[in-house]
């Protein structure tokens, strides 16, 4: 699985890009706005929304955040305002 940036909130795993776009159901996407988050990048720490407690946030590696998404094996949200 690869880690796809749509926008500054919106993080989708994925096998490909377009796998990605096609996940998010935005057929508007264009491959310029979508960033590819690299593995070597993955141990760096992300503020985020805590999904047990509102309001708060916490530190998380991307590492972290890709792991049930590497489990299941496919496209999912990592991180969403929506969620």
């Amino acid at each position: 699985m690869k880690l796809f940036t749509i926008n500054e909130t919106e993080w989708i795993a994925a096998n490909t890009l377009e796998e990605a776009i096609e996940f998010t159901g935005d057929e508007g996407i264009e491959d310029s706005e979508c960033k590819e988050i690299q593995e070597s990048e993955w141990d760096e720490e992300v503020e985020c929304e805590d999904p047990d407690r509102e309001n708060q946030t916490i530190w998380v590696s991307i590492r972290t955040l890709m792991k049930d998404a590497i489990e299941r094996g496919t496209p999912c949200y990592v991180m969403t305002e929506n969620n």
